[in-house]
């Protein structure tokens, strides 16, 4: 059977996709180009992605994901900032940052344990929670640059958000010549569990 593209994330909402539409938006103004956008509706916080795995491994997460997340109650994640990876000088992708509790990362470890038992390798960078705006394309030029240390300059210190987590979500992306598009197949909430199930056992 054909594989699936999927990742596990958490979704903003419609409102806090918005802002951060407004805040590229206001990059593109000040004429900030040499840049693939994510469209508004594809912004969220990823917590593992998974890659291109077989449908029964899939179904793995649809099974467990649920006892996994009802072990965590909801969080408060804040958004503030703007950077690049891997710097400045040769920038690859902007970046909003990310303010987490702990919870934020016992979620995510917890989430990486399970792909680990599901037979997903892991992975090789620790996790740095973020949200990406969007990545440089090979026209990024010299021009482009200048903007963008101006822009971050500026913007850094002026965009703040939070939300309020609730659910963790399982997506499966597909390619399309326009550009990725996200299909939910999962949404399970953090329930506070008083008792956490170990290991793939139900």
């Amino acid at each position: 059977m054909k594989r699936v593209r999927a990742f596990i994330a958490i979704e903003f909402s419609t409102d806090l996709q918005q802002r951060l539409d407004a805040l590229v938006q206001s990059l593109r103004a000040a004429g900030l180009g040499g840049i693939r956008w994510v469209p508004p509706e594809n912004i969220h916080l990823t917590l593992r992605f998974l890659g291109e795995i077989q449908p029964e491994t899939l179904q793995g997460f649809i099974t467990y994901l649920p006892s996994l997340a009802q072990a965590f109650s909801p969080f408060t994640l804040h958004l503030q900032g703007l950077g690049v990876f891997p710097g400045l000088r040769h920038p690859r992708v902007l970046w909003v940052g990310v303010k987490a509790p702990e919870s934020l990362f016992n979620l995510q470890h917890e989430v990486e344990n399970l792909a680990h038992q599901l037979g997903i390798p892991p992975e090789d960078r620790p996790f740095t929670p973020h949200i990406t705006l969007g990545r440089m394309r090979p026209d990024f030029g010299s021009q482009d640059q200048i903007v963008l240390e101006t822009q971050l300059r500026n913007l850094a210190q002026r965009f703040n958000a939070s939300l309020y987590v609730e659910e963790v979500c399982l997506f499966r992306s597909d390619l399309l010549p326009d550009g990725a598009r996200y299909t939910l197949l999962l949404r399970t909430p953090l329930l506070g569990a008083r008792k956490r199930e170990n290991g793939l056992s139900t």
